[in-house]
């Protein structure tokens, strides 16, 4: 039961490591979970902000849902689409830069992901074909799909990276 949300959790912190290290030039970029603390907490505070972006939506939804009203449903969905279109916005430049102020300020989190115009939009469609592809990966008895899906996050934490121009100019 405690598996799959620490495995989830560590993944998270993992995948943001790595992108830190691309970003920096640390090879060797993969290098597991180690130091597992350091991992866990950086994913426990990705999925807060996760959490946080999303909060809205899932109280606009619930509303709607207990008061069977379509129109606090049609917020819900705006909400939900506004907070999964941003957060790579933030998430990216606090991966680059360790920067958390930017997963829990979902203003400037707006404000990256507009600076990135079309090409933040390019960055959406490349990452949602490589995850859509990852799932090739169930094809080899499930399996595939632990490679296939480690791929497909890398695609899009590089997809979002370029797409927002990260340099050291951007430490502000």
């Amino acid at each position: 039961m405690l598996c799959p949300p620490i495995g989830w959790l560590l993944n998270m912190g993992h995948r943001l490591d790595v992108v830190y290290r691309i970003y920096h030039g640390q090879p060797p970029y993969y290098r597991g979970f180690t130091p597992w603390t350091h991992t866990f907490l950086r994913g426990l505070k990705a999925a807060t902000a996760i959490l946080t972006y999303l909060s809205p939506a899932l109280v606009c939804g619930l509303t709607g849902a207990l008061r069977s009203d379509p129109g606090w449903l049609a917020v819900s969905g705006v909400f939900f689409v506004l907070a999964i279109y941003i957060l790579p916005g933030g998430m990216t430049y606090n991966a680059a830069f360790n920067d958390i102020s930017y997963l829990y300020r979902p203003d400037r989190a707006l404000r990256r992901a507009l600076e990135g115009g079309t090409d933040y939009l390019h960055a959406w469609l490349i990452s949602l074909a490589a995850i859509a592809l990852s799932f090739l990966g169930l094809l080899g008895l499930g399996i595939g799909f632990f490679y296939t899906s480690v791929w497909a996050w890398m695609v899009v934490g590089y997809a979002f990276s370029r797409s927002l121009s990260l340099s050291q100019e951007d430490i502000t």
